[in-house]
């Protein structure tokens, strides 16, 4: 495993994984917005956004692989075409990418954040399978993976593996209640 993270040290700059050109976004469940709010003690104004999506954005989501986060994320938008993500800086940078390219919220990130650059899929046998999250990555680490293994599974330990099924399970559960769990929490959000 050693070997597949030394490719995040040496991320190029305009593929890092928290950089998003024009379509990208951090989706963030309400819980995880609480647990950094209490944790940076910042507002959420500091560091959530919830305005609509570009129909460019909405487009990219709505057509994409329906294996892929995309698709989860298109049928969690409200009729605005709303979704709570985390703010980008003018240049695209997540809101808590430092300049020394390291999360300053590593330790309570989103599950996405967690699971990135894997996603998974549930199999028609209910089995979760560990992917790519992106079938065009840019990522160094999962373009090394896909050199060696046609797998994505058979390039990393068991325990990885595992242990992204058990992220992807909590983002499967994330987006069954968001729909229901983000209405109040936005009231709350647009509120202040």
């Amino acid at each position: 495993m050693k070997k597949f993270e030394k490719h995040c040290k040496g991320c190029r700059k305009d593929a890092h994984c928290c950089i998003f050109k024009k379509t990208g976004f951090t989706f963030i469940s309400p819980k995880d917005a609480k647990n950094i709010k209490q944790k940076i003690n910042k507002d959420y104004s500091y560091f959530l956004d919830y305005s609509p999506l570009s129909k460019k954005v909405v487009d990219v989501l709505r057509d994409c692989d329906p294996a892929l986060e995309g698709r989860m994320r298109y049928l969690q938008l409200d009729k605005k075409n709303r979704i709570l993500r985390l703010k980008t800086k003018k240049d695209g940078r997540c809101i808590f990418l430092g300049n020394d390219g390291k999360c300053e919220i590593y330790s309570i990130r989103p599950n996405i954040c967690r699971i990135f650059p894997f996603w998974a899929m549930r199999l028609i046998s209910r089995k979760i399978k560990v992917i790519e999250h992106d079938n065009k990555p840019r990522c160094k680490a999962i373009c090394s993976i896909s050199k060696i293994k046609d797998d994505v599974e058979k390039a990393i330990s068991k325990k990885k593996a595992a242990a992204i099924r058990k992220i992807f399970k909590d983002i499967e559960n994330e987006a069954k209640d968001y729909k229901k769990n983000v209405r109040g929490f936005a009231k709350e959000l647009i509120c202040r």
